[in-house]
């Protein structure tokens, strides 16, 4: 991965400003124009793959289903209006057991929005599949495909192959990457059913079209607005570093290098997690932090700062060895690290969306996960007005 310098977006919280961002149901009209969603397979089994979509649905295959394990039978009317993610799956390919997870993730986090989620297994060893189910290690809704007949009608020809269907019962993507299968859903859940026929018409014709959420107005929030609030208790007990609670930090936030991806932080709660690869509280806390990005994805940042004695290529190389949601950065200087006088990590920060800290201390707190839900559930940001 590249290096990446901290956005003036950084700057922005550190200084305490006050920062807007929409609010309210999101409008799909606008539509972007792209080779943006990529499909499996060689280019044989692409062109087929494409010659599948636009077309309605079958929803008769649903019919040829068994065992459906949450007992949320899919037919012409629970789909309706509805965008549905299908992924075929075989127990024995530890991809398909990503792809379940992923599946339950994006079911979470969709929900509300009209995603219906299904994995669809083979007879072949779903006994073995359903002692997971039956074990908690499978939380997606998962059906038996009696005699192949579904995988067979969507040309499956590997494990995890990937298919959604519209709004309007049309099936949409065929056996895409799981790379654009985010950029897919998003485009999907932002068309209403009238849309997703007339886009369905543009992509046959060759124009890959996605429509994206128009920017909402964004709100004017005072000062006002953020004092009556009931936040959280401050950590009372003791805290290793300088309490900046209910304070901006004492110093802004920029010169930190990203090291995963940068992400927008603009109108988000923050959380400051100042950690280092040698630290094993800071790895026990890891696991938590990423429910918690994962939960609140369009509510919450959390970026990982490290730099306390190490070495970046060590951090890198720790960081890039694990799957994580949220964010790390590195800061050389550890400018924000020193003017708080942390003496022991892992030591975090909450910072609602006007750049003042309402909680810090230690993330392995029973207190930390509590004031953080608390900070998201009440911040002006995040409420109808």
């Amino acid at each position: 991965m590249g290096r990446y310098k901290a956005s003036k977006m950084l700057m922005v919280v550190g200084a305490g400003a006050l920062l807007g961002a929409g609010m309210g149901a999101f409008e799909a009209n606008a539509i972007k124009k792209g080779p943006r969603i990529e499909r499996e397979g060689d280019a044989t089994h692409r062109e087929l793959m494409l010659a599948m979509e636009t077309q309605p649905f079958d929803v008769e295959l649903f019919n040829g289903l068994d065992s459906w394990t949450l007992g949320k039978v899919l037919d012409s009317e629970t789909i309706k209006d509805q965008v549905v993610l299908i992924a075929m799956v075989s127990v024995d390919d530890p991809k398909s057991m990503m792809m379940m997870s992923s599946l339950a993730r994006l079911q979470r986090q969709n929900e509300d929005k009209g995603l219906v989620t299904l994995a669809v297994h083979p007879e072949n060893q779903w006994g073995t599949l359903q002692e997971k189910v039956n074990g908690g290690r499978v939380k997606v809704q998962v059906a038996q495909d009696m005699g192949g007949e579904f995988a067979s009608a969507l040309s499956v020809d590997d494990y995890p192959d990937v298919y959604l269907i519209d709004r309007a019962g049309q099936l949409r993507y065929a056996d895409i990457t799981k790379k654009s299968l985010p950029v897919a859903i998003k485009g999907l859940l932002n068309e209403t059913p009238e849309e997703a026929v007339a886009n369905a018409q543009l992509q046959a014709q060759g124009e890959e079209v996605l429509a994206e959420a128009k920017e909402p107005e964004k709100r004017q929030l005072t000062s006002e607005d953020y004092a009556n609030v009931s936040w959280p208790a401050v950590n009372s007990g003791t805290i290793k570093g300088k309490n900046v609670q209910g304070k901006g930090l004492p110093v802004p936030l920029g010169s930190e290098e990203w090291i995963t991806k940068p992400v927008e932080l603009d109108g988000k709660v923050l959380v400051l997690d100042f950690w280092a690869t040698w630290c094993g509280p800071c790895r026990r806390a890891s696991p938590m932090l990423e429910e918690m990005q994962d939960k609140y994805t369009d509510q919450l940042a959390v970026l990982a700062i490290s730099g306390q004695r190490d070495p970046e290529a060590d951090v890198r190389k720790y960081v890039f060895s694990k799957r994580h949601s949220y964010s790390h950065l590195y800061d050389a200087k550890q400018s924000v690290y020193r003017e708080l006088k942390i003496t022991a990590i892992p030591h975090t920060v909450i910072m609602s969306t006007d750049g003042i800290v309402r909680w810090q201390g230690n993330p392995l707190s029973p207190a930390f996960k509590t004031a953080l839900e608390q900070v998201i559930a009440v911040d002006p940001m995040f409420i109808e007005e």
